[in-house]
């Protein structure tokens, strides 16, 4: 005959949880913390507000005193950055990174004619040399492009800087 079984009671007694482990919790849907009608009716009558405001817009005569009325749209065309640059007024960053690269020419040339045998002016020389790389990377054409500066060659590069 086959081994008995311990009999199980009809009511187990769950495991009694340690006192300083978080009880388990079950995510909520959102729409339980939302009030969907609420949000539904607020969206309502910001559609009826902006409905009022555009007509009002329209019944003043707002289409007709529109800058440009009856010309046609320029759409720009090209990179849409480039277009943002231009229209903000702003340069684009390589011909930001030439003029910085112009000042610390006209700088070093300073240095060479007061002290040039300052060893400063070498260290000065490779960092802008590694700045003339990256404009030579980001100008937009090869005729743009300069060559590295040394000691000699610095009086008339600058002349190609300006």
């Amino acid at each position: 005959m086959w081994p008995s079984r311990p009999k199980r009671s009809r009511n187990p007694q769950p495991s009694p949880m340690p006192e300083d482990e978080p009880r388990p919790t079950i995510p909520l849907p959102a729409e339980i913390y939302v009030d969907q009608d609420a949000v539904s009716a607020g969206q309502t009558q910001l559609a009826h507000w902006l409905d009022e405001k555009y007509e009002e817009f329209v019944a003043g005569g707002g289409l007709e005193r529109l800058p440009g009325k009856g010309k046609p749209l320029t759409i720009p065309t090209g990179d849409v950055m480039n277009t943002i640059l231009k229209q903000a007024g702003v340069p684009h960053p390589w011909v930001l990174l030439r003029l910085t690269i112009k000042e610390s020419i006209e700088d070093i040339l300073y240095l060479l004619k007061h002290s040039p045998d300052d060893p400063a002016i070498d260290e000065q020389l490779a960092e802008l040399n590694k700045r003339i790389v990256q404009y030579n990377l980001a100008s937009p054409s090869l005729a743009l492009h300069r060559r590295k500066l040394t000691r000699e060659n610095i009086p008339a590069e600058l002349e190609k800087w300006k």
